[in-house]
């Protein structure tokens, strides 16, 4: 990788640092690369089994019934997609909040400022989320801390300095995240595992499937939802870790890939267990009174294992719902700041924001702005589900742009790194496409058109920052990002139709079907724009990526 500042780059006195530069400056250049494949994949774990290990099968159960194992499969394999395109651009372009900056390389500045806005309020949504469903388990010693299914005032107080709290440990530098949160991670893999044996061999109950309505009592429909409603997409969100972190990753090209499969599979077969677990030890007669759906557990597997008489394991859970949520907030607060650390970098914020502390190699600025924007959406939203629900969204608008972005790595001119799948990415780029496309649509009508509406708003604000580069903005420039807008709309009109919380004018399967078939023409759409964005990126004055 090179050290030299390229001709438009921080750095370079020679000239001015434009929107359209992929700016990679001596900020980068202050992270450590200290961080190898066995800590990168207690990251990503860590990373996944958080609040979801706690809530997510009881709210897949009660969407799905015991269908929720299947619904846990297909947001297994939407992931895994979707983690062979953050693998690629991490392999090849090994820089911190890649995320944030890999669409405006790779698919211009238009892209970049929105996609920049989605990370922005996954940040937003993803940190209140960890320390709602922290105080949500921690309400079993303290009642005071929930009113109505939602944080209380002090309940409110307590999340906020928790977020203060974890945001300050993040601030001594990587090194010490990784030791704390692997620590963490060795508590939050026995746990759930003494849980899903002990709960098997004292409640199992082979006719709840059958006293519960069946092995899919709520339908496809149900099946489907629960990926997002449930916080599946959520629960997997740790998959971009290893990537975002390969700014810090010792051997990016073998450390990211085997750090990022060896936590995900990890974390899959813990999610599977003890969905298994809670299906089959529920008791027989909660669910005679009203299914699967009229079960309602503020600590889900705590009460449960009260339920069998189990005190002590109730008293364990107490205490790792509050390590657990602990150690992916932790995790978070460090992998949000490095993502709005790529975003000042790429103009979407004031770049006194990308400052990185040379000792620590720290970008504290953006841990403190990240603090701020948490805060706000912790005090509006208040509950761990209407948190995720929003950020499974928010997490699939991302992946779809990720997606184009690795279907077109290939083309760029100015890479310089092997590529890590070849000529297999333009196989798995559109599927992954596809799958975060299904997996917005079956989010439902209610966080579809919030989710939109949040989004829409990036789109003046690309057009703003661009129009200030008045050196290189070009109206082509702007068309670059309008096949996103028009997708878009497209998912909003068909989650309008569809069976998915719509007015059914399009029954299912069909509507999942034209989802499916309609986003492989917007993939072609997005992968044209991005290849005729970098065949002229010279003309452009984005030139000299480091890789």
């Amino acid at each position: 990788m090179s050290h030299a500042p390229a001709p438009g780059f921080a750095g370079d006195d020679s000239s001015t640092v434009t929107l359209t530069s992929a700016v990679i400056d001596d900020q980068d250049r202050n992270f450590k690369r200290r961080v190898g494949w066995l800590s990168l994949a207690l990251l990503t774990f860590t990373g996944m089994v958080g609040s979801g290990w706690l809530f997510a099968a009881h709210y897949a159960a009660g969407m799905a019934g015991p269908a929720a194992l299947v619904s846990w499969v297909i947001a297994a394999v939407a992931t895994a997609m979707v983690g062979l395109t953050f693998i690629e651009l991490g392999v090849t372009r090994p820089i911190a909040g890649g995320n944030t900056r890999w669409p405006s390389m790779l698919s211009g500045p238009f892209m970049g400022i929105m996609m920049g806005w989605v990370l922005l309020l996954q940040t937003a949504f993803g940190l209140p989320s960890e320390a709602s469903g922290l105080l949500q388990y921690a309400s079993n010693w303290w009642p005071g801390l929930v009113a109505d299914g939602k944080l209380s005032t002090v309940g409110l107080i307590i999340a906020a300095v928790v977020l203060v709290g974890f945001t300050a440990l993040n601030w001594f530098g990587v090194v010490l995240m990784a030791r704390v949160s692997n620590a963490i991670t060795i508590f939050k893999i026995v746990v759930p595992l003494i849980t899903i044996v002990l709960l098997l061999a004292s409640g199992f109950d082979a006719s709840n499937v059958t006293t519960g309505g069946g092995f899919a009592p709520y339908g496809s429909a149900g099946v489907l939802s629960a990926v997002i409603g449930a916080g599946m997409i959520y629960s997997f969100g740790g998959i971009q870790t290893a990537a975002v972190m390969a700014g810090e990753a010792e051997n990016p090209r073998r450390n990211i890939p085997l750090g990022t499969f060896v936590g995900f599979g990890a974390a899959f077969l813990v999610y599977v267990l003890l969905q298994s677990a809670y299906i089959w030890t529920v008791p027989s007669g909660l669910l005679s009174e009203g299914g699967w759906s009229g079960i309602n557990f503020a600590s889900p597997f705590a009460q449960l294992a009260g339920l069998l008489s189990l005190g002590w394991l109730t008293q364990l859970l107490l205490v790792d719902a509050v390590v657990s949520p602990a150690g992916s907030m932790l995790l978070g607060i460090g992998l949000g700041a490095r993502q709005t650390y790529g975003m000042a970098q790429g103009r979407l914020l004031p770049r006194w924001v990308a400052k990185v502390n040379e000792r620590t190699g720290i970008p504290a600025h953006a841990l403190v702005v990240n603090l701020a924007i948490s805060l706000v959406f912790l005090f509006i939203f208040q509950s761990w589900q209407g948190l995720v629900a929003s950020l499974g969204f928010f997490f699939a608008v991302g992946y779809s742009v990720i997606a184009v972005a690795a279907g077109v790595s290939n083309h760029d001119p100015r890479l310089k790194a092997r590529p890590w799948m070849g000529r297999s990415m333009r196989i798995v780029a559109p599927i992954s496409f596809v799958i975060s496309g299904l997996v917005l649509f079956w989010s439902g009508w209610n966080q579809v058109w919030l989710g939109i509406v949040l989004f829409a708003i990036s789109i003046p604000i690309a057009v703003f920052v661009m129009m200030r580069d008045r050196e290189v903005f070009t109206a082509r420039l702007l068309l670059r990002g309008v096949w996103f807008v028009a997708y878009m709309a497209f998912i909003l009109a068909a989650s309008a139709l569809g069976s998915f919380g719509g007015s059914n004018t399009i029954a299912g399967p069909w509507d999942s079907a034209l989802v499916a078939a309609i986003s492989v023409a917007f993939y072609a759409w997005g992968r044209r724009d991005s290849i005729a964005w970098l065949a002229s990126a010279t003309s452009e004055k984005a030139v000299g990526v480091y890789y």
